[in-house]
């Protein structure tokens, strides 16, 4: 049993990486992640709430680190997915109340745990039993969580609290960005509707994998220290294309006879005709 716990949260976290990586676009491809996620979650349920720990402390363990950390990652998409498609299409002024509201909303959680927070971030374990073990009722059940959380075979008293405040950082971050970014293209003069222009990769996705790759190779990006699949996933959500397949396209590009960067001379030539053709005007 205890096999078949590990086996369905790594393979759960293996998921969640490859569905990080290939997210090109949140409206449309979140759904399918987190269905995935809430099945795996519900065969974990169903695995653990059979289970009985050899020891109180692989229970705080698995409740406390282990669980968290994956709930807060369907915590964070399902946030994400409905922040995105209740966004308003208006003025500047109208989205950006629309993030810091959700931003106040994570202040108002971080308030209201102040303590327990504290207690968390700080590595303290003097009351991990009660709040980690379950079947523990010192403190009442959380009811803020989801349905299949609420079952006291697969939940303690503070597990889905620290799957939040995982969540609300990931959110942060997000919303940060997000803000960023608008308050970026209000200074320079963007059109809201200039927020998601039209630009979807035409060539073929060897092409485009010569660029990544020589990009990489060059380390023009974060002085290299960039793994080439998030460099693809990158540009993959900029242009529209899937390139979850980065590896293969590689052995595609090497294993050509002849001019293995095709795309990238084609560019050099292009670029010189144009040089050549503004030089002789």
């Amino acid at each position: 049993m205890k096999d078949k716990i590990e086996k369905i949260v790594s393979e759960l976290s293996a998921s969640i990486q490859v569905g990080e990586l290939e997210l090109y676009d949140i409206v449309q491809n979140t759904p399918s992640m987190i269905l995935t996620m809430e099945n795996t979650f519900e065969e974990l349920k169903a695995t653990v709430s059979e289970y009985e720990f050899p020891t109180r402390q692989e229970e705080i363990t698995f409740f406390k680190e282990t669980k968290p950390k994956a709930f807060s990652k369907l915590i964070y998409l399902r946030k994400i997915y409905y922040l995105e498609v209740n966004r308003p299409v208006s003025n500047y002024t109208t989205i950006r109340t629309y993030l810091e509201k959700e931003h106040n909303q994570i202040n108002d959680f971080c308030n209201k745990n102040t303590e327990f927070i504290q207690y968390y971030r700080s590595g303290q374990n003097c009351f991990d039993e009660v709040y980690f073990l379950r079947g523990r009722h010192e403190i009442d059940l959380n009811l803020e969580s989801f349905y299949f959380e609420r079952d006291p075979k697969f939940s303690t008293n503070f597990d889905f609290k620290v799957a939040k405040l995982l969540a609300n950082d990931m959110l942060a971050a997000y919303l940060n960005c997000e803000l960023s970014k608008l308050k970026y293209q209000e200074e320079n003069g963007y059109q809201i509707d200039d927020e998601l222009p039209l630009a979807k990769w035409t060539d073929k996705k060897t092409a485009l994998g010569e660029i990544i790759y020589g990009i990489h190779e060059e380390k023009s990006i974060n002085a290299g220290m960039i793994e080439i699949k998030a460099l693809a996933t990158i540009f993959g959500r900029i242009f529209k294309v899937d390139l979850s397949d980065i590896y293969h396209i590689f052995l595609e590009i090497r294993s050509r006879k002849t001019n293995r960067t095709e795309y990238l001379s084609r560019l050099i030539k292009a670029l010189n005709r144009r040089m050549d053709e503004a030089d002789s005007r």
